[in-house]
């Protein structure tokens, strides 16, 4: 939401700034994530001892990461080649260490299946961040307005979550080495991932301009907005879900498909419909001045809805203790982008990074649900039936939305028929198909189901 309103407001330098001093936190961030959160998460049941050691561990992790992002500003500086990148390092490294104090209690309530109160949490830091955006964007009109929104969002998080949740955490370090021994190889594998995800970045800092380096950072987060806001909130709940199936294999493994074919159902033809509306929806959001973006808006709405696909498969393996499958798994991952991205950077440009980084996700979901095959007796058959459905409709409705805006002037009807073209055709296949296949378990099953106890109701 910030992005789309400041859009209006700054230019694409001024993202640009703000973009390269927030690759440098999730970098250090990735590098000192210990996982206490996570150890927490994965248990069925967790002692007061190690709810406390997870929080001091957390505030050890973001103290280490305030200072390093003190220490790496003068060097994040020389890298990008913009001296304004320091005193934004300065400023979020105060917000950092403030936020790892946070009360750990909100992870307690999603243990506890209490998803509301993240969710209450989760939107009003973002209104509050937004406001605090906006009001600063209309008296700044540069950088300074990004960085107070993001200092907002930080400050509001940590008040809200001792507001919203009773639990009061205590210094404890007792258990910080049983919880260091279930989460270093996840460690491992977050700076793989933040690399991955954000290495094609890294590297488009240094190639390209501020204003060039704005317009893919900003295009990547537009293109991936629709699945980066629905994918995960459909998966928030799978961890705590499975811990608690006590069916064996065989159903944690079909809650496991379920989850694959609910969510890909829902975000593949939402990124892959957006990228067909890419050109209209770009210059209808963010204005004539980013028209440089639509590329990248296009191809990482893609990049977006593949990213999504792994999520409960990685989840699986979480659960299962494979941590150090998936660290494995994510550094393949890192190597087929850096092969990848020096092929195809010198003929394409930043557009190459991008798809670079597409063919190391592809490689890494397919090793993902092979690991998820071998050890944790999830079919293959069962997996590659689950995503073909969902994928080739995405694919249909991506072309019949192209063909249809084609023969539309103006970009808001062009956003609004390709949307209801998309999901016309979309949702016919999905039926269409789910009848010929046997009508197996899924979101239609499960949507027609609901419908069927409330028409039954409504007699």
């Amino acid at each position: 939401m910030n992005t789309i309103i400041m859009a209006r407001m700054l230019l694409p330098a001024d993202y640009g700034v703000v973009a390269m001093a927030m690759l440098v936190v999730g970098l250090i961030q990735a590098l000192m994530d210990f996982g206490a959160t996570t150890a927490l998460m994965r248990k069925a049941e967790v002692t007061p001892d190690e709810i406390n050691s997870a929080w001091t561990l957390r505030i050890f992790q973001s103290v280490a990461v305030a200072i390093l992002m003190i220490l790496v500003a003068p060097f994040a500086t020389g890298y990008f080649k913009e001296p304004r990148v320091e005193y934004v390092l300065w400023t979020l490294a105060a917000c950092v260490a403030l936020a790892g104090a946070g009360n750990i209690g909100v992870t307690l309530a999603q243990k506890q299946f209490n998803f509301a109160l993240d969710f209450r949490l989760l939107v009003i830091s973002k209104l509050l961040s937004v406001v605090a955006t906006i009001g600063a964007g209309l008296y700044l009109r540069d950088y300074r307005a990004l960085v107070i929104g993001i200092a907002t969002g930080y400050i509001s998080g940590f008040i809200l979550s001792y507001a919203m949740h009773p639990y009061r955490p205590r210094w404890a370090t007792n258990k910080i080495s049983e919880i260091w021994a279930v989460t270093k190889w996840l460690m491992l594998a977050g700076v793989g991932g933040f690399v991955l995800r954000k290495g094609d970045e890294l590297m488009a800092a240094r190639i390209g301009t501020t204003t060039e380096f704005g317009l893919y950072n900003v295009g990547a987060d537009l293109g991936q907005l629709p699945t980066a806001e629905v994918g995960p909130a459909m998966l928030r709940a799978l961890l705590p879900v499975l811990t608690a199936i006590e069916g064996g294999t065989t159903a944690v493994n079909s809650a496991v498909l379920k989850t694959v074919s609910a969510v890909n159902t829902i975000t593949l033809p939402i990124g892959f419909g957006f990228a067909a509306v890419a050109a209209p929806a770009t210059a209808l959001i963010l204005g004539p001045a980013w028209t440089g973006a639509v590329q990248f808006v296009a191809i990482f709405a893609f990049a977006g809805a593949i990213q999504i696909i792994q999520g409960p498969f990685n989840t699986l393996l979480l659960m299962r203790g494979y941590t150090k499958i998936q660290n494995h798994a994510v550094w393949l991952e890192f190597l087929v982008f850096v092969v990848a991205a020096m092929a195809l950077v010198p003929s394409f440009s930043l557009i190459g990074l991008v798809w670079a980084r597409i063919l190391g996700t592809v490689v890494n979901l397919i090793a993902t649900i092979v690991a998820a095959h071998h050890y944790c007796e999830l079919s293959l058959k069962r997996t590659f039936l689950t995503l073909l459905r969902p994928m080739t409709g995405a694919v249909l409705t991506y072309f019949t939305v192209l063909e249809v805006i084609n023969y539309i002037n103006g970009d808001f009807l062009k956003i609004c028929l390709g949307i209801v073209s998309g999901a016309v055709i979309f949702i016919t296949w999905s039926l269409a198909s789910w009848l010929i296949i046997g009508k197996p378990d899924g979101l239609e099953s499960t949507l027609l189901s609901y419908f069927d106890k409330l028409f039954n109701q409504k007699k």
